[in-house]
């Protein structure tokens, strides 16, 4: 069982949003992720989604998209993206998807999970102070975005203990159930008395200058995370990435285009 990532998939298979407008190495994307993603991830593995999932402005017009991700092999969990206009509150969507059968995605909202050995945490993240085009709105939604990440963080923590504890059970079970609901993430494939490795999955790049800290980068270094994913930056965009490792933590860009739309596995 492996783990796998890829972030920005931008469906649009019911409503009219067509991706190649933004360049040519957008086109039959669909196509293409589908059979990358058949031909390397079963169902035993997870895939995680940070953000961008679907254009679709209700969960009604994303619902061909999920049932898209749903159908593909894997288990998947997914965060939101700045275009998820779809995605309300987490028992709306949960609701909306037991409702349509699609049993193999979870979201990562405010909590965190504990797979095959590996804490999974994130957010969806924000404009960072430095960014010239922030505004005194997004200052606030930065720092309560900040804020997320690291509830995300402690409740992957309490998993891992939970399942450290002998609390793991069947795959998706949560810590409601197996831990009387000491936390609420998910302690599934617990590998109890080893060291994690620990993932964070946001949208949008916490880091853009390797010499400047913020709210996001503090927190990874505060958590000892040892992975970093995010999207959001596509086409020219890619070259604005940091890729590399900045005190401990290795920070990857895993937008689909950037990804040739081949998830890649961690």
């Amino acid at each position: 069982m492996s783990i796998f990532a890829i972030a920005d998939l931008h469906l649009s298979l019911s409503v009219d949003k067509p991706m190649d407008v933004f360049g040519s190495g957008w086109q039959n994307y669909v196509e293409r992720l589908e059979k990358h993603w058949r031909s390397k991830i079963s169902t035993e593995d997870t895939v995680l989604i940070p953000g961008d999932i679907s254009w679709g402005l209700s969960m009604d017009e994303a619902l061909a998209d999920l049932q898209f991700v749903d159908d593909l092999p894997g288990q998947k969990i997914l965060s939101k993206g700045n275009h998820d206009l779809w995605w309300g509150t987490n028992k709306k969507v949960e609701d909306f998807l037991a409702a349509h059968g699609m049993t193999s995605m979870r979201l990562l909202k405010n909590n965190g999970f504990f797979i095959e050995g590996t804490l999974i945490a994130g957010t969806r993240g924000w404009l960072l102070p430095e960014n010239p085009e922030s505004k005194e709105a997004d200052e606030k939604i930065y720092l309560r975005e900040v804020g997320r990440l690291e509830r995300s963080l402690a409740d992957s923590v309490k998993a891992w203990e939970a399942a450290g504890a002998g609390a793991a059970g069947a795959a998706w079970e949560t810590d409601a159930e197996a831990a009387d609901g000491s936390c609420g993430g998910s302690a599934f494939g617990a590998e109890a008395g080893a060291a994690p490795r620990k993932v964070v999955m946001l949208h949008y790049p916490p880091i853009y200058d390797p010499e400047r800290s913020n709210g996001f980068t503090e927190t990874l270094e505060k958590y000892g995370v040892d992975l970093c994913l995010y999207g959001h930056l596509h086409g020219r965009g890619h070259q604005k990435a940091f890729e590399g490792v900045r005190n401990g933590v290795e920070y990857r860009l895993i937008a689909a285009d950037y990804l040739q739309f081949d998830p890649i596995q961690l």
